[in-house]
């Protein structure tokens, strides 16, 4: 390392001094191009360094990092590079530029030899993964790829982006209770709320209701219940569809004298509250109704084939946290708290590194080899196989076994998770046949159509990809 920088000030100070002059004949010339040569084609055995140059070395290295002012910073995946501008040094402004010092040649050399060192020291080879496509980059200077996450309702065949499904199920319940008013209500209780204690301690309250009028169907008292009570406002008033399933139950809301004024209570008729055998039905809806979950909607597009294939700009909807995943952050955080305060070696601490951001959602692009564009919507947690079957639908030849590849190499484990293969926030990867049983179809018929990929339903889809 440090020949490597004596190296750099001796050319610099050369380039300084201006163009050099012959001393003596052609014997010198011809002497030092056969001691170049012999340099060249011998080179000499390099010693491994010791800790105190690598961390020399390394200092340099940011130093050097410091010059780059215009360097953009980006995230890297799997299938994705980034591109970023050059620094706007003197070094590279033109040929004029010959007594400034070329700091990123510099800095390539210097990594290289850190890397060189720390494959020798650990004494493992280091093994490069042969790329099976086609590199990809991604510019964020892109439009935007994707407008937006939407999902299925699943009570119409509609398609909504996800900020606005709460407001679109709740529409729609709306319109179901008229005709099925137990159900309903108790899927509002469920699905309305996000509150999951506040939603337990309502339904634990409405099941007391009841149990109260089956066990006392003739104590006029148990069949009241009075709005003002302060269980009845802080438990069930503020939960939405409560006050929809007391009224499914055969509850009428009724203003009822109190003393000396008056005041509003939900009161069930004297012939029902006798009814043991419909209010315990009721009860046994309440208790095994399961909130309503909107499905992903994979939101299918096929593009025509493009140089752009490969930029993305993800919508901010991919970055959006549950309060699930919030809290396990959280529980995550306090974790590496108590772990920080414990002796662990340096391969322990970077085995329980995780990644800075979370994305909840990824879209995939699948490039077939005639150039169309195959794109689709999944969760960054979901499985490869996942991928493997929305291309497997498209396909005409939906038996016929094919594989999908990115830069790294050929995607083969689908039980293997999106966000761990790196396939998040966005990806591009290429389709192909599988090559083995392409070639026994073609002993088999003589002659196949190896170009014949998507569904012709799906070709009447294509549009320009922007």
């Amino acid at each position: 390392m440090k020949k490597l920088f004596e190296k750099a000030k001796l050319e610099y100070k050369f380039k300084k001094a201006g163009e050099g002059h012959t001393l003596e004949g052609g014997s010198s010339s011809s002497s030092s191009s056969t001691q170049q040569a012999s340099t060249s084609q011998t080179p000499a055995s390099r010693t491994v360094p010791s800790s105190d140059a690598q961390r020399a070395g390394q200092a340099a290295l940011e130093r050097f990092s410091s010059y780059e002012k215009n360097a953009v910073r980006r995230p890297k995946s799997a299938t994705a590079t980034w591109k970023s501008r050059e620094p706007a040094t003197a070094a590279s402004q033109g040929s004029s530029s010959g007594d400034a010092l070329d700091l990123a040649k510099l800095k390539r050399e210097v990594r290289h030899e850190m890397l060189i060192d720390g494959a020798t020291q650990a004494r493992k080879p280091v093994n490069v993964p042969q790329s099976t496509a086609e590199p990809t980059e991604v510019d964020c200077s892109t439009v935007q790829a994707h407008e937006g996450v939407y999902f299925s309702c699943p009570l119409c065949p509609a398609s909504t982006l996800q900020r606005e499904m709460d407001k679109h199920l709740a529409q729609c319940l709306e319109k179901h209770y008229k005709e099925e008013a137990l159900s309903t209500s108790c899927s509002m209780i469920y699905s309305l709320n996000k509150d999951k204690d506040k939603v337990k301690a309502c339904v634990d309250v409405l099941c007391r209701y009841l149990d109260n009028i089956c066990k006392n169907p003739d104590e006029e008292k148990f069949q009241k219940v009075k709005q003002s009570n302060k269980v009845f406002q802080e438990r069930v008033m503020p939960i939405k569809g409560a006050v929809p399933f007391l009224l499914a139950c055969g509850f009428e809301d009724k203003v009822l004298p109190v003393e000396d004024s008056e005041d509003r209570f939900f009161v069930l008729p004297k012939e029902k509250s006798s009814d043991s055998e419909h209010l315990k039905m009721f009860k046994e809806v309440l208790l095994s109704s399961e909130a309503l979950k909107p499905k992903l909607d994979r939101c299918l597009k096929v593009y025509k084939p493009s140089s752009h294939a490969s930029r993305f700009e993800v919508p901010s909807d991919f970055f959006n946290k549950t309060a699930d995943e919030v809290k396990r952050e959280q529980l995550s955080r306090t974790e590496e708290i108590e772990r920080s305060s414990q002796l662990r070696t340096r391969a322990m601490r970077e085995a329980e590194k995780r990644p800075s951001k979370t994305y909840r959602f990824t879209l995939i692009r699948v490039r077939f080899p005639d150039g169309y564009i195959l794109q689709g919507t999944f969760y960054s947690r979901e499985k490869l196989r996942d991928v493997f079957e929305f291309v497997r639908q498209s396909l005409v030849s939906d038996w016929q076994p094919f594989v999908l590849s990115e830069a790294t190499g050929q995607l083969t484990d689908e039980n293997a998770i999106l966000m761990d293969l790196g396939l998040v926030p966005a990806a591009l990867v290429n389709f192909k046949w599988d090559p083995s049983v392409m070639r026994d179809i073609v002993a088999a018929q003589g002659q196949v159509d190896e170009n014949v990929f998507l569904k012709p339903a799906l070709l009447h889809l294509v549009q320009e990809l922007s």
